[in-house]
């Protein structure tokens, strides 16, 4: 069983390609109008904007690589999905490059005086230092743009040649590459975002980051879906238990993200150290604490108990507005855990940050929908592909109900 994209399709992906890149070019030179006006906060709002964006290319990679070792058949439906996000990371290897010219008003500990008068950050030169940084950014970019160009070109000759037994090659990447990509995101989450406070330090900040990208990668994923669907733009019909699979993972790492962010804070609130409290301090006080009860109930207990229910989870249309509900609460903690790093004394935001948010959103966006229409919205000679066909043609869920993923078609 074959299915191939229509030209319908591509056009309309990348008709969408456009448009997202025409909106962030522009939006682009506005930010640059901004550096002019105020450099460092620029990169403040860059480094921000780059943390949310990196969430969905790291996630779709990461995801890529958990179904490959699985064989689900959620997995195969969004595969090129993920696929198409995971080829964005040479993209933001060139988006990084703002984030090391403003080293300089991002990072304390690239100032020698700062360092020479603080005996803590003295203590961590060896590790936090400019040409370390550096090196250190280059290998991660390497391994990440090296796991997902191999998994993408083995998948582009398993559609060409039909060869089945490529999946076990699939496989021997994706299983030691979760370990990789697991290790290096946390030492980036760590060098990008937790050295703008250098005196802090936490185990648990990065994982925070890895709960996060799979949250908003299953959140986006379950959108892409929904919108095609409804458009009539996917070459099958979402079988109701393949979108409660769905349904099922967003939730279960809503309620990781909130046992991490939990377990951080009431180790760090149990041992009341100076050297740790500071950091919630900066960021419950002074107006900081309007997004921390955002979060602590928007995060956690609102979509936990709205998609607790089973029937939640099967509906396309409600859980298509809890994922993009998701990932925008998603972008108040990222927005949450980066600036008040810059603005501890109280709330403060600034046009360039919706600037640069848009920037690099419409630029990521562009790339992945060309990304998504160079190739079919389903892999061929899929073993899978059958277990699809014969899933879709039941298309009513239990109880008799018409099967809500069936919508639109």
């Amino acid at each position: 069983m074959v299915f191939n994209q229509s030209d319908a399709v591509r056009l309309t992906l990348q008709r969408f390609q456009r448009i997202a890149l025409i909106v962030g070019v522009a939006a682009l030179l506005l930010g640059i109008v901004g550096w002019f006006m105020s450099g460092s906060q620029f990169f403040y709002s860059y480094l921000f904007a780059y943390f949310f964006w990196m969430l969905f290319a790291m996630g779709g990679l990461l995801v890529l690589m958990i179904e490959s070792v699985t064989d689900g058949v959620w997995g195969l439906m969004l595969r090129r999905h993920l696929e198409s996000a995971a080829m964005t990371l040479p993209l933001m290897a060139l988006l990084f490059v703002p984030i090391i010219v403003g080293m300089g008003d991002l990072y304390i500990w690239t100032h020698p005086e700062e360092v020479a008068a603080n005996y803590v950050i003295a203590r961590k030169e060896p590790y936090l230092n400019t040409p370390f940084f550096l090196v250190r950014a280059v290998i991660y970019f390497v391994v990440w743009i090296g796991l997902a160009y191999m998994l993408y070109r083995v998948s582009n000759e398993r559609d060409r040649t039909g060869n089945l037994e490529l999946r076990a090659r699939m496989r021997s990447i994706a299983g030691p590459g979760i370990v990789a990509l697991a290790l290096t995101r946390m030492l980036a989450a760590t060098d990008w975002g937790m050295s703008a406070e250098p005196e802090w330090f936490s185990s648990m900040y990065p994982v925070t980051f890895i709960a996060g990208m799979l949250v908003t990668t299953f959140a986006f994923a379950i959108i892409v879906m929904t919108i095609l669907s409804k458009r009539n733009m996917l070459p099958y019909a979402i079988p109701v238990d393949r979108l409660h699979d769905l349904g099922k993972f967003m939730f279960a790492f809503i309620v990781v993200w909130a046992y991490i962010n939990f377990s951080q804070y009431l180790i760090i609130w149990s041992g009341n150290i100076p050297e740790e409290t500071f950091w919630y301090g900066h960021r419950l006080e002074h107006g900081w604490e309007v997004p921390a009860l955002m979060l602590l109930f928007g995060h956690f207990f609102v979509p936990f108990f709205l998609l607790l229910s089973r029937h939640a989870k099967r509906n396309i249309n409600f859980l298509s507005i809890m994922a993009a509900y998701m990932i925008g609460i998603e972008l108040v903690f990222v927005f949450w855990t980066i600036m008040p790093s810059f603005y501890p004394d109280g709330f403060h935001i600034h046009w360039l940050d919706v600037v640069m948010l848009v920037a690099l959103g419409g630029l990521w966006l562009g790339v992945y929908a060309r990304n998504l229409a160079s190739r079919s919205l389903l892999p061929l000679h899929d073993g899978r592909l059958e277990l699809l066909a014969q899933q879709q043609q039941s298309r009513h869920g239990h109880g008799g109900h018409k099967d809500p993923a069936a919508a639109g078609h």
